[in-house]
């Protein structure tokens, strides 16, 4: 049995998904091969190098082999309509964000223009669906957000995000310093509120000893480089931010992490939640963005979606008493429901079932 999975742009946050995936199918017997962007053939710590997809490779699909596509983009269509054109093979997309409305975007804060060009990506996303036998939705608001998944079970399936456990006892061992943004600068991800509830934090000295990070590939924004400058001159704020970082770059820091934000605007699923839980890492988590894979009071604490300078200090001093027991739930929680070899099963069973 032979398997392909796809991914045409380049992010390094994708590499621990398409590794678990993996893993996952190679246990279950699969030969994997790799369409993917160049630059994950090259990165550092990913080994999908001399893996890469050949034109042999699709030719040489059958029914029983799989092609999964984990990130849409106009390549990866003109790749499925290649391999429904040339065989028989299952084609599976991994839908992570379906489209809700040009309202809902703009709600959470993107422009105008930002906005019209998440409504032509789900063009793109309801085409790479029309042309897929299953599609895999990774959160219950996800699978609400597609009417047709209730209807035909068959073809639809809530399956959580995909990860293998990468971290080492000696990275959980690491000291907790830091109150964190890891990931993507995002509208819907509240990242102006986070600067300017740290900023707050640091001119009135609140939360001390802690220190604050952020982490991403992403650039800060100009409107908020003056004051994230002065953050980090206070000596409280540390900033990673502009190039891509290893996987094991991005696992350091939510190892030495005391909470990560999580507390979005909105979002269908989010890669850093299950990061963070991988490290033993509690969360900030915000009314409009609380999942099924949140408690509060269990796996971190919540705050509401005003992002008031109380509450969120609040939120960080009240988890203190009881850190180590919110770390191991978050960690047991981790492997329980978003760990590869826990959620083999549900999913080779899905990709099983005739429609």
């Amino acid at each position: 049995m032979k398997a392909i999975l796809v991914s045409k742009r380049f992010n390094p946050g994708h590499i621990s998904h398409i590794e678990a995936n993996t893993k996952l199918l190679e246990e279950q017997g699969f030969d994997v091969r790799f369409s993917v962007h160049d630059l994950f053939l090259t990165f550092p710590g990913c080994s999908f190098k001399n893996r890469k997809a050949k034109v042999s490779d699709y030719l040489n699909l059958h029914a029983g082999d799989l092609f999964i596509v984990w990130f849409p983009s106009l390549s990866v269509l003109f790749n499925i309509l290649l391999v429904r054109f040339l065989s028989a093979v299952m084609i599976v997309y991994v839908y992570h964000e379906p489209y809700t409305s040009f309202a809902s975007y703009r709600a959470a804060g993107f422009s105008r223009m930002k906005a019209l060009k998440v409504t032509a990506i789900s063009l793109v996303n309801w085409i790479i669906c029309r042309l897929s036998h299953k599609i895999i939705l990774p959160s219950v608001r996800a699978y609400k957000a597609l009417p047709a998944a209730m209807y035909n079970t068959d073809r639809y399936a809530k399956i959580n995000l995909l990860f293998s456990d990468e971290v080492s006892p000696d990275q959980l061992k690491k000291p907790r310093s830091f109150i964190s943004y890891v990931g993507t600068i995002a509208e819907d991800h509240a990242f102006e509120e986070f600067v300017r509830l740290i900023h707050g934090c640091i001119l009135n000295k609140a939360l001390m000893p802690y220190r604050f990070l952020v982490a991403t590939r992403s650039h800060i924004p100009e409107q908020l480089s003056a004051v994230i400058d002065r953050c980090v001159l206070s000596g409280r704020l540390v900033v990673q931010s502009g190039t891509p970082m290893t996987n094991d770059q991005i696992n350091d820091f939510y190892a030495q992490s005391y909470v990560v934000w999580n507390a979005y605007k909105r979002s269908m699923q989010s890669g850093v939640l299950p990061k963070a839980y991988m490290c033993g890492t509690p969360v900030i988590m915000s009314t409009s963005n609380q999942s099924e894979y949140f408690e509060d009071g269990i796996h971190g604490a919540l705050i509401s979606d005003q992002y008031t300078a109380d509450e969120f200090e609040s939120a960080i001093l009240k988890m203190q008493p009881t850190w180590h027991i919110l770390s191991q739930n978050s960690r047991d929680f981790f492997l329980q429901n978003f760990d590869y070899r826990a959620l083999a099963g549900i999913y080779m069973k899905f990709l099983s079932a005739r429609q």
